[in-house]
C-alpha cells in the first residue's frame, strides 16, 4: 500500500487510517512530548509494550482506531478509537480520542472527528456514537460539541481515572441527525473582589476544585472557573464581566446531604436553611459578594407539597403582604 492509497478517507488538511505497527515509535514519542497537555484526561501509550497492548485491544471485533495524519508530512496529528461496538438492533459505539500537543489548537482533530462519523455511519454501519467527558475538560466539550453531538445527561463517579472514580458528561450522536446549532452547557459567571475570599468560600466551604486561571499578567484580575460534579462556575475579578449579587438557580440530587456537609464545616459567615415548598427542597447560599446559589432539589411525582410556616417565610425573606403571616 502506497502512501497515497494508505487512507481511509482524506479531508483539506489530515487524512484517517488504521494504527500499525510501524506507527509505534512516532505515536509513543509524541504521547510522551503531550503529557502537559493530556494529563488528567487522557493516557495513551508512551512505551513500546503499551503500544503493542494498545494496538491488539484495537484489533479486537468490537473495537476501531483510526489515526489522524496531516497531507503535508504524514506526521501524526492525533487518534480516535471507537470501543465497545454492538452490532444487531443496537449499532452503537463509544468513541475516545485526543490531540498530540503540536496539532492542539489547529482544527485538525475537527476535521478528522468528522471523517470518523462519516466513516463510522456509512461503512461500518453504526446508528449512534457516544462520548464520556469530564466537566473541566473544555477543550473536548467544545470538540463534540462543534461536531453536532448533544448532551444527554451527568453521570456521577462513571470512570475510574488517575486513581479515583470521576464524573462525565455523556454526548451523543446519531446518524442522520440534522447538523444545526447544538446548544451545550451554561456556565454562569459571578463577579468576585477578593480571591482568598472566593476561594474559602467556594473551595473551602462548597467544596469546588478550582479547574483553571487565568490572568492576562502577573498582577492583573483574576478569571476562573471552578467546579463541583456538573455545578460550573467562572468567577472573575474584571469589571464589567457580571453585575455583583446575581443569582442563579440550578437542581441537585442530595440536598439535605449537603446542608448537613456544609453546616459542619462552620462556616462563620452563613448559615443556611433548607426550605421545602411545591418545587422541592431548596438551599439558598449567598458568596462573600452578595451572589447568590439557589440548589433546588425537584419534588418528587405526586408528593406532598408540604405547608410553609411563617418563621420559614420570614427567615427566606419571601413573605408576601397581605399573607397570614402579616
Amino acid at each position: 500500500m502506497t502512501s497515497s492509497d494508505r487512507y481511509l478517507a482524506r479531508g483539506p488538511r489530515v487524512g484517517i487510517r488504521p494504527f500499525t505497527a510501524a506507527d509505534r515509535d512516532e505515536f509513543t514519542a509524541l504521547a510522551r512530548e503531550s503529557t502537559q497537555l493530556h494529563r488528567p484526561w487522557l493516557f495513551p501509550p508512551g512505551t513500546d509494550a503499551d503500544y503493542d497492548n494498545y494496538l491488539a485491544k484495537l484489533r479486537e471485533p468490537e473495537r476501531e482506531g483510526f489515526l489522524i495524519c496531516e497531507h503535508d508530512s504524514g506526521r501524526i496529528a492525533g487518534f480516535l478509537t471507537i470501543n465497545n461496538i454492538v452490532h444487531g438492533a443496537f449499532r452503537c459505539g463509544a468513541i475516545g480520542y485526543g490531540a498530540f500537543a503540536h496539532a492542539a489548537g489547529r482544527g485538525l482533530m475537527s476535521e478528522g472527528l468528522g471523517l470518523v462519523l462519516h466513516h463510522a455511519f456509512e461503512e461500518l454501519g453504526l446508528h449512534r456514537l457516544e462520548v464520556n467527558i469530564q466537566p473541566a475538560n473544555t477543550a473536548s466539550l467544545a470538540l463534540v460539541r462543534r461536531a453536532g453531538f448533544r448532551r444527554e445527561g451527568y453521570s456521577p463517579d462513571f470512570l475510574f481515572i488517575d486513581g479515583a472514580w470521576r464524573d462525565h458528561e455523556r454526548w451523543a450522536l446519531t446518524s442522520g441527525e440534522p447538523k444545526g446549532p447544538a446548544f451545550g452547557r451554561t456556565v454562569p459567571v459571578f463577579r468576585i473582589f477578593d480571591v482568598a475570599k472566593a476561594h474559602e468560600f467556594y473551595v473551602d466551604y462548597l467544596g469546588c476544585t478550582v479547574d483553571w486561571e487565568h490572568r492576562f499578567e502577573p498582577g492583573m484580575p483574576l478569571y476562573t472557573q471552578v467546579s463541583r460534579g456538573a455545578l460550573v462556575l467562572h468567577l472573575s475579578e474584571h469589571h464589567g464581566d457580571a453585575t455583583p449579587g446575581s443569582t442563579i438557580y440550578t437542581e441537585l440530587t442530595g440536598v439535605r446531604e449537603l446542608h448537613a456537609e456544609l453546616a459542619a464545616k462552620g462556616y462563620p459567615y452563613l448559615r443556611p436553611g433548607l426550605e421545602d415548598d411545591e418545587t422541592g427542597t431548596s438551599l439558598t447560599l449567598t458568596d462573600p459578594f452578595g451572589n447568590l446559589l439557589r440548589l433546588n432539589e425537584p419534588a418528587r411525582p405526586g408528593a406532598k407539597t408540604p405547608e410553609r410556616t411563617c418563621s420559614q417565610a420570614k427567615s427566606a425573606d419571601l413573605k408576601s403582604p397581605g399573607g397570614p403571616c402579616d
